[in-house]
């Protein structure tokens, strides 16, 4: 674990190296190669953590458009299985989510940030409360967008119906065939259904629970108040387990709140981080 030696929000020790990788946006830990993408060249370092099913483009690509690029540098990459970081396939199954927290970890640490923000949708927000939790110096605060506190009833739900793709929107099949072949990302939906089912029976859809009490640095959970995917009630339990949060709820918004409400969204996001 590396310690913060300075004020500032982020440490870059290996510009040249840094450079270097971001002409050449792929690398290689532990076996597995993963695709990452810089974008801006402000200040202030933004890990950015895709959720389920996700990747750079389809989670972030719209938000980074708007995002003021003067003010952040924005890290993003594909998690294991996902985007351009395939193969491996995406492995749903116990730890999963805390092996990609360290797996990203390691990521910044070779391309030389010490200490940065995190900014995590959906399942990448739990990754970034995983993160918080086992790296607390390098995490200065985390952004947490339609995030589950646990893997409830409804939860179980969600998943089983996501299951079959020919029940989604067309939109959104277009949307996800453009980066995952038909069959590989029915055996995602599928094998995430099943992890779902046994996390709560066996669990008590306790996925992260010993994490969330070992946060240290300041966390904003942002929420759609429309959210059907991941209950709202989220919140409240998120909430009343991570020590220092604040949270900023949309009324109108969905899951995707920095994808459909994005000015709003970034002007949230860039007091909490720049001036709380």
């Amino acid at each position: 674990m590396k310690s913060n030696n300075s004020s500032s929000p982020h440490i870059r020790t290996k510009n040249q190296q840094l450079k270097e990788k971001i002409a050449m946006p792929k690398v290689k830990i532990n076996r597995i190669v993963i695709n990452y993408k810089i974008v801006g060249d402000g200040p202030h370092t933004v890990l950015c953590l895709p959720g389920y099913l996700g990747n750079i483009d389809m989670d972030f690509g719209p938000f980074l458009e708007k995002a003021d690029k003067t003010k952040f540098q924005f890290v993003c990459w594909d998690p294991p299985g996902y985007g351009k970081s395939y193969p491996p396939k995406r492995e749903f199954t116990q730890g999963y989510l805390d092996r990609d927290a360290n797996l990203v970890w390691e990521l910044m640490d070779i391309l030389g940030f010490e200490s940065y923000y995190v900014l995590g949708w959906s399942q990448g927000g739990a990754t970034g409360i995983i993160l918080a939790s086992f790296y607390p110096d390098s995490v200065l605060k985390l952004v947490t967008i339609g995030t589950e506190a646990t893997l409830s009833e409804s939860s179980v739900r969600f998943y089983n119906a996501c299951k079959s793709i020919d029940f989604w929107p067309k939109e959104n099949v277009e949307k996800h065939l453009k980066f995952y072949k038909r069959n590989y990302l029915e055996s995602m939906t599928h094998e995430m259904a099943e992890y779902g089912v046994d996390i709560n029976k066996f669990q008590g859809g306790e996925y992260m629970k010993n994490t969330t009490k070992c946060v240290k640095c300041p966390v904003l959970i942002v929420h759609g108040q429309e959210d059907t995917s991941m209950s709202p009630k989220n919140v409240d339990i998120l909430k009343s387990r991570i020590p220092n949060t604040e949270v900023k709820l949309f009324p109108t918004a969905k899951h995707d709140v920095h994808l459909t409400h994005t000015e709003e969204f970034l002007e949230a996001f860039e007091k909490f981080l720049l001036h709380n």
